[in-house]
Formats: structure tokens, sequence, C-alpha cells
């Protein structure tokens, strides 16, 4: 095997790196704490669970985290099927890895965003849905496509054309006085923003609904959701100039708390 041009001796590539044959979560320590890790380790577990794949322990992955010298900082735990020789099918004596990344934790942006309809589409599948996997090409060419629009953010939609979540966020939005977030049983990533926002309800109660492109037309104050990004509001879609610019009062206060 040759990398970058060069003989080495492993013949053995991660499969990871082969075929996107594993999942990851994005958490953040701030302050010396780290935020959620209970939702964020359920969120491997599940993950692993449904791919059929090894997890380390728990106390392990915790350990290892400990060893992370900066107070705030974002890191990321992927877990892959582990190492393997070239097809796709595996066997049940592959061993499992796992990795760890941490990088400086940025200052938060809270301007409202300029969005507009991403014109790339996501791919539905009901097995999929929800899970964070490597396979992560649509995001990928969806930010190449709000880069090239010199936009804020893109609200993306899949092939059916129902709204599911922003290039790398959850969406939540408020129309005729209520709230609503994407249904996600097709495309899209649970967030754990989203899944607080859902279970504390520090904007009341949110409808989990099937949002058509058509309905962003009339929605008065909308905001997105990303565990590293923390929230954002948005100020336009496209044409439309959204009434309320900013974020709930309520739900500012929760998120700081």
């Amino acid at each position: 095997m040759w990398l970058n041009g060069q003989q080495i001796a492993n013949n053995d590539l991660d499969r990871g790196l082969q075929f996107g044959d594993g999942h990851f979560t994005t958490l953040t320590r701030e302050n010396g704490r780290l935020r959620w890790w209970p939702q964020h380790w359920q969120r491997l577990v599940s993950a692993s669970a449904r791919l059929r794949m090894g997890l380390p322990d728990e106390a392990e992955v915790l350990e290892c985290l400990a060893q992370i010298d900066a107070p705030d900082a974002i890191i990321k735990i992927i877990i892959t099927r582990g190492s393997g020789a070239r097809g796709y099918g595996y066997t049940q004596a592959v061993t499992s890895n796992w990795y760890v990344t941490h990088s400086p934790l940025p200052e938060r942006k809270t301007y409202p965003l300029n969005c507009a309809i991403a014109q790339f589409s996501l791919a539905r599948s009901s097995f999929f849905a929800g899970l964070k996997t490597l396979n992560r090409l649509e995001q990928v060419m969806l930010s190449a496509e709000r880069d090239s629009r010199l936009l804020d953010e893109l609200i993306v939609c899949d092939s059916e054309g129902f709204v599911i979540e922003a290039t790398s966020s959850n969406i939540f939005l408020r129309r005729e006085g209520e709230w609503h977030t994407p249904k996600l049983d097709f495309a899209g990533i649970d967030g754990i923003v989203r899944q607080q926002i859902l279970a504390g309800r520090p904007i009341g109660n949110v409808h989990i609904s099937r949002v058509n492109v058509h309905d962003l037309s009339n929605v008065e104050q909308a905001f997105v959701t990303n565990t590293v990004l923390g929230l954002r509001p948005l100020a336009k879609i496209g044409d439309h100039k959204l009434p309320e610019q900013q974020l709930p009062k309520a739900l500012k206060t929760w998120w700081q708390s």
C-alpha cells in the first residue's frame, strides 16, 4: 500500500476511511465541564447498536477526555468498525477503533443569519435518518454551495421537498404563533441541542411537523441549533425578511444556564 506516494507496510485500511463505516459525536467542554455528556454518550451507544458495531467502555473514553489540557474545547469522538482488507463485508471478529480529536472552542456568533433554500437536497433513508455516520459528503457539498452563494446558512430539504435542517444545524420555526421543528424520520440529524429543547421546553411546546418549503414564506421567527455553534437566529429566508430576528429571551436564558 502507498500513502502520499510512499510505500508503507500496513495493507489494512480503517473501514471508516474506506467506506465511511462508522459514526461520531461532537461535544464541547466549557469552563472545564463536558456539556451534555450523558446525551452524547447515549448517541454513541444507540448508533453502535443500530450499526452493529463495537464500542469502548464509557470510563475508558472519559479517561481519555480527561487528558485534554484545555478548559474550553471542541471534542470529536469517532467510532469505526475497525481495519480490514478490501470488500464491503465484515466479520464480528473485527475490532472497532475509536478516535478522539480536540480543537479550540471559538467565539459563538449571535448575529441574525441571511439564509436561502439549498439547491442540493438530502437523500431519504429511514434506516440512517438521525445517525451521525461518517458519510458527510452531503454536508461537504452543502457547505460549498453556501460559501459560493455568499450566505450565512442554507435551509436544506430532502428529495421530496420537505424542510429537514440547516447545513450543520437543526432548525426551529415559528408560524402563526406556534413553534415547529421538522420531522427527521427519513433524513437529517437529531441533534443534542434539538433533543434538549424538545425535552426541556424553554420555548414551550414544539410541534414536530412535516414542513413544506412553501411554508417558509410566512415564518415569523426562526433559529438554528448546533452543539458547537450554539443558537443562531435567522434574519432572512430567501426574499422573506422575518419580522422577529432575535432569539426568544427564554431560550437565551435557558442556554446560558
